[in-house]
């Protein structure tokens, strides 16, 4: 039960906290498919909005194929070697923010608007794996 709890429980209530953000938020019912991909925080939010479900399930099967082995993993070891694997959690979150933010980049609007985008995927996902790991530290 404890490893259901594992699995589960972490994405539902960082999910549950992001949901809460974009379902309160007064531009929710104005969010559009359209807006997907244009880099801005209503095209995130648009994205959330749509497409919840099938996120919610790929984080359930991260969760129980990547995350809790490399976990367990980690609980075996010392506090270097759980340094050591958070700081390659933030370097994974930095290299894939860097990737998504590129690949909805318009190069017409800018390198700020690159840098804002990077900044603020790699802040979401970020706080996501802070609420899953404070989640599993509560749980052990």
């Amino acid at each position: 039960m404890k490893k259901l709890f594992k699995i589960i429980l972490p994405p539902f209530i960082g999910f549950s906290l992001y949901f809460l953000g974009v379902r309160y938020s007064p531009e929710y019912f104005n969010l559009t498919i359209g807006e997907i991909g244009t880099g801005t925080l209503a095209g995130f939010m648009a994205y959330y909005k749509y497409t919840l479900p099938l996120l919610f399930v790929i984080a359930i099967l991260t969760q129980g194929l990547i995350i809790i082995p490399i976990w367990n993993s980690v609980l075996r070891r010392h506090g270097f070697a759980r340094l050591i694997a958070l700081t390659m959690l933030v370097l994974v979150c930095i290299v894939f923010a860097g990737g998504i933010s590129y690949l909805i980049w318009d190069k017409t609007t800018g390198e700020a608007v690159l840098i804002r985008t990077f900044l603020f995927m790699t802040a979401v996902q970020l706080v996501y794996w802070l609420i899953n790991i404070g989640v599993l530290i509560i749980i052990e």
